[in-house]
């Protein structure tokens, strides 16, 4: 496995991982409106990740899947 399939292998991880915590916590009922609010917010964002891991294509350059990891990674970071 190349190093770039390998970047999005363990980001789409990362991604089911903030959607799952966050779908959670958007059907906890003992969450403040607003905190459900967050995480559904946070929930729509961690798709979005997805969907554009899911539409790579795999013979990107180095320097724009690159960009792509980083800006995902910090998408990612903002949602937990």
């Amino acid at each position: 496995m190349h190093t770039f399939e390998r970047h999005i292998t363990s980001l789409r991880s990362q991604a089911l991982a903030v959607l799952a915590a966050n779908q959670a916590r958007a059907a906890d009922q003992s969450l403040s409106l607003a905190d459900r609010e967050v995480a559904t917010f946070n929930a729509e964002e961690a798709q979005a990740v997805l969907g554009i891991l899911d539409s790579l294509k795999p013979n990107l350059g180095p320097k724009e899947a690159r960009k792509i990891a980083a800006r995902i990674r910090t998408l990612l970071e903002r949602a937990v």
